[in-house]
């Protein structure tokens, strides 16, 4: 166990770009998305509860939240659609993504493996409302960075924004929805049908 190999793997996250092969205006890093992803996750189980009286469990949204893409400190950033474009090998790369995330949490002490194994693990779980809640804000803080760059003048990214509307249309979650609905004329203005 080593505590400072931990904390100094997951510092690479501020140098892993996203969106690595597409043109950018401005770049965004892990560490930026991770913290703008446990924010939105915050806000929307906050809505969940407080506009639609759903119980949602704070502690698993956030671990889960903060966690979901720890491993890229080790794998780095791989596209969404390249690696979503098959079944095998979204398989695949979560299976290399695990040993990756396991070597890295072998650093952290014994008794708290387990827990951080499993936040991990069912972090996007569609099957429980604190999955759908950190799989909503991953995809809302993508959405918000395509949006991001479109303002600025990056017309490429328009072909990005459709790619996670797609994908955001598959999360059943009111919240969302919600959000959604705020900036469903910005939407309409880059020709891209809100959820």
């Amino acid at each position: 166990m080593s505590l400072k190999d931990f904390f100094e793997s997951e510092r690479v996250l501020g140098q892993v770009i996203r969106f690595g092969i597409r043109k950018r205006l401005k770049d965004e890093n892990v560490a930026e998305h991770s913290f703008h992803t446990a924010l939105y996750a915050m806000i929307l189980a906050d809505i969940e509860q407080k506009k639609f009286g759903n119980k949602v469990n704070m502690e698993k949204v956030f671990r889960g939240a903060l966690l979901h893409d720890l491993e890229e400190c080790m794998t780095g950033d791989i596209l969404f659609h390249f690696k979503h474009s098959d079944e095998k090998l979204t398989s695949e790369i979560k299976r290399i993504g695990t040993k990756f995330y396991e070597k890295l949490i072998k650093n952290l002490p014994a008794s708290m493996q387990k827990d951080y194994m499993e936040a991990w693990l069912h972090c996007k779980d569609p099957n429980t409302i604190e999955g759908r809640i950190v799989w909503a804000a991953d995809r809302l803080e993508a959405l918000f960075y395509a949006l991001d760059e479109l303002r600025l003048g990056n017309k490429s990214f328009r072909l990005v924004l459709i790619e996670i509307m797609n994908d955001i249309k598959k999360i059943k979650l009111r919240s969302l929805d919600f959000v959604l609905n705020e900036i469903k004329n910005e939407l309409k203005t880059w020709k891209v049908k809100p959820k």
